[in-house]
């Protein structure tokens, strides 16, 4: 048998095959130059063009910068444009202070009702219940308080002259009967609207009172519906008016409710005027007529309306200034029910009564001139002091704690020494100027605040 020869162990180096350019031809094998394998029919990869990825790139990138410039100034522009929080104080001291010690025993009355007030601080005590009794002449400080609201009167002024109607003068022998007081008006009578007040408080004239409510309202029970009115939005829940005079003893009320309605009144700056007369004297040269305040000028007295009848006793509502270590302080004050045959009874009653809660009033300084008290914040974390004006006292009595509280609208600029607003400690009120200037908020605390 013939042999076949041996082939030779290397195997034969297969050349590649150029690609003829444009024919979409490929040739049938490759070779890594030195084995040779059957050609899959998948084609190489096209040449990059580096170029062209970079130009690209480059234009995804400056896109993406500006974008994110965009933005940046966007929320730069709209955090500088955004309004800054409006300014706001705040106390730097202690927001109350505690007197220590018990509440003072005042010598209330044996008999009826009693109350005192300190305007600012509270109520100092009452006793004898809140049960309603007759307020006799006492009522006729919510006739002039109602009066006055609805024809207000200037300090110092007459006012409008009046004319007593036929029907006032008509009732006179009536009234006289019934031993009420009265001014004595005749039918066409002038009175100047300060004249008739004066008559209406001072000498607790009875005729005037029920020509006023005619004045106002038309006619007396449209009147007594606005005493009652009034009364109602004063918080004066034990009290009920029937006549403008307080003659009828269906008119009641309550020592703690005439505080209330006295408090009112002394606002009143007219009203404050005639109650701190003495007497009434007629414009037309007749003779001064006392009136039943004989506390005025005494203790600080500064006002007061007396009344009594038989079926109320006596009545005294009083007011009283009293300046304690530089803080003027008003006391009002309410004795009613008094078992005298006159409205004297209740007048010393009070007169007790006010000279110990005078007396029993103390103080305490909780900042001296120029101290730092309160501050005002800017609202982005920016603070401005403010100082007192002059001492910050607080003044109270045993066993009361009195708040402390600061107030103002400051502005978003202002220099320093300006006032932007007041510390009040119960009845003190001491301005506030600020320490320094007070200046908008930075650029930059609006550029990076939060919310």
């Amino acid at each position: 048998m013939r042999e076949r020869p041996a082939q030779d162990a290397s195997v034969t180096r297969v050349e590649r095959l150029p690609v003829v350019q444009g024919s979409g031809e490929y040739p049938t094998a490759r070779s890594s130059g030195q084995w040779s394998v059957p050609w899959d029919g998948t084609p190489p990869a096209p040449p990059a063009a580096p170029e062209k990825e970079k130009s690209k790139r480059g234009r995804r990138g400056l896109i993406v910068l500006v974008a994110a410039l965009v933005l940046v100034v966007g929320v730069v522009t709209g955090q500088l444009i955004r309004p800054v929080p409006e300014p706001t104080i705040t106390l730097a001291i202690a927001s109350s202070h505690a007197f220590p010690g018990q509440a003072p025993m005042l010598p209330w009355p044996t008999a009826g009702q009693s109350a005192v007030y300190v305007e600012g601080l509270g109520m100092m005590g009452s006793s004898g219940g809140t049960a309603p009794t007759p307020t006799a002449s006492v009522a006729k400080v919510m006739t002039a308080f109602v009066y006055l609201r609805d024809h207000p009167l200037k300090s110092g002024e007459p006012g409008p002259v009046l004319t007593v109607s036929p029907e006032a003068a008509a009732q006179i022998p009536m009234r006289k009967k019934r031993e009420e007081s009265l001014l004595g008006v005749t039918a066409y009578q002038k009175l100047t609207q300060r004249k008739a007040l004066e008559a209406l408080l001072i000498i607790s004239a009875n005729d005037v009172a029920h020509e006023l409510a005619r004045w106002d309202a038309g006619n007396e029970q449209a009147f007594v519906a606005k005493m009652n009115a009034t009364a109602a939005e004063l918080g004066m829940t034990s009290t009920h008016y029937t006549d403008p005079s307080g003659y009828d003893s269906g008119t009641v009320s309550t020592a703690e409710d005439q505080v209330k309605l006295l408090r009112a009144a002394m606002k009143v700056p007219a009203f404050t005027e005639i109650v701190n007369n003495r007497a009434y004297v007629p414009d037309n040269g007749g003779p001064a007529r006392e009136g039943g305040n004989f506390l005025l000028g005494q203790h600080g007295v500064v006002g007061g309306k007396t009344g009594y009848t038989d079926a109320a006793g006596g009545n005294f509502v009083y007011a009283a200034r009293k300046s304690v270590a530089g803080v003027r302080t008003l006391i009002i004050g309410a004795v009613m029910g008094q078992k005298s045959p006159s409205a004297a009874g209740a007048v010393s009653a009070a007169g007790r009564l006010v000279t110990a809660a005078e007396g029993a009033l103390t103080a305490v300084t909780l900042a001296p001139k120029g101290a730092r008290v309160a501050r005002v914040d800017d609202g982005l974390g920016g603070t401005t002091p403010l100082r007192a004006v002059s001492p910050v006292t607080v003044v109270g009595w045993s066993g009361l704690t009195v708040p402390v509280d600061v107030t103002g609208d400051p502005p978003h600029q202002a220099a320093g020494g300006e006032q932007v607003g007041a510390v009040t400690a119960g009845a003190a009120t001491v301005p506030l100027r600020l320490g320094q200037n007070l200046d908008e908020p930075s650029y930059l605390k609006r550029l990076v605040r939060l919310g």
